[in-house]
């Protein structure tokens, strides 16, 4: 089996996407001459039905009226490579809520969906307590600036990036590697628990964006995937196979870490697809490396979902 599709690409409709000539022309070019057959886009996706849980400045101009705009360049499209719209929403785990409506997913070709963007705090994952500490002595100490109000310190304290703050936090009281552990746990759990994920997940392709892969804090994610249990993740694919939502595979799906996850998966019966996450042309050349995985894994074309079995 050779890797022919993916369905995980940004382009210049996505805010984190800086490369502003990644058109899907531009891109569907690309995937043309590596010899793809199938790819996707999933732009970052906000039904604007679904009211926003807490403030996203990322999500407040990620809307789909404003995505659907590729819609008119695919229809353009006339080549032999098959383009699907799809779209990568948010689920909110420490909310219990998912930035897609079935109204609105029904729109669409797939659909993948992340619960590891830890780095969205206070959106997806809470802050930890000694950082919501941190926070509130820093406040304090600018609050009794003169001319700074206390409104105007709690805007700042807010402001300041979490690598920052360890002047303010103190004793930490918090094992960060463990709590993000147990939080992508929670997430995947409450994803398939979701009962707005239950409406339409029998009626459109769902594939959970890099699952146990936690956005932000990539260097820690062997230590936090090693506190998973086999019997955890037994129990949470198999409530994903039972359900039909796919699992993705990237470029780290030959690390070690993300071995031993993947061969419960397959095992508990999920499907997969393929996806580079790129936010241009050239980060689509990535993908190539999930290749690694296949002979270790077993997989073959069996094991993709099918609306990507080309």
């Amino acid at each position: 089996m050779k890797v022919n599709h993916d369905v995980h690409l940004h382009n210049y409709l996505s805010s984190c996407c800086s490369d502003y000539q990644a058109t899907a022309f531009s891109m569907i070019e690309q995937a043309e001459k590596t010899g793809l057959k199938l790819i996707g886009f999933s732009n970052h996706t906000w039904d604007e039905s679904v009211p926003l849980p807490a403030s996203s400045s990322f999500y407040k101009r990620q809307s789909i009226a404003y995505e659907s705009q590729i819609k008119d360049e695919l229809a353009e499209y006339t080549g032999s490579l098959k383009a699907l719209y799809g779209a990568e929403t948010e689920y909110c785990g420490m909310y219990d809520v998912l930035g897609m409506g079935k109204e609105a997913a029904l729109q669409y070709d797939y659909l993948l969906i992340p619960h590891s963007h830890v780095h969205m705090r206070n959106f997806v994952m809470p802050a930890t307590e000694d950082v919501t500490r941190a926070r509130a002595v820093l406040a304090e100490r600018l609050s009794a600036i003169e001319g700074i109000t206390e409104e105007r310190a709690l805007a700042l304290a807010q402001k300041l990036p979490e690598a920052e703050l360890e002047p303010f936090m103190g004793e930490k009281t918090v094992d960060y590697v463990k709590y993000v552990s147990d939080f992508m746990v929670e997430s995947f759990r409450g994803l398939m628990n979701n009962e707005v994920l239950k409406s339409y997940s029998d009626l459109v392709p769902i594939s959970v964006a890099h699952p146990f892969q936690p956005v932000g804090s990539a260097p820690l994610g062997p230590a936090m995937l090693e506190l998973i249990s086999d019997n955890t993740f037994g129990e949470l694919f198999e409530m994903a196979a039972k359900r039909g939502i796919g699992l993705e595979l990237n470029n780290r799906a030959a690390l070690p870490h993300i071995l031993r996850m993947t061969g419960i998966a397959k095992e508990c019966g999920c499907k997969f697809t393929f996806g580079s996450d790129g936010h241009g042309k050239a980060e689509m050349g990535v993908l190539f490396a999930i290749e690694d995985c296949f002979e270790p894994l077993g997989l073959t074309e069996y094991d993709l979902m099918d609306f990507v079995r080309v």
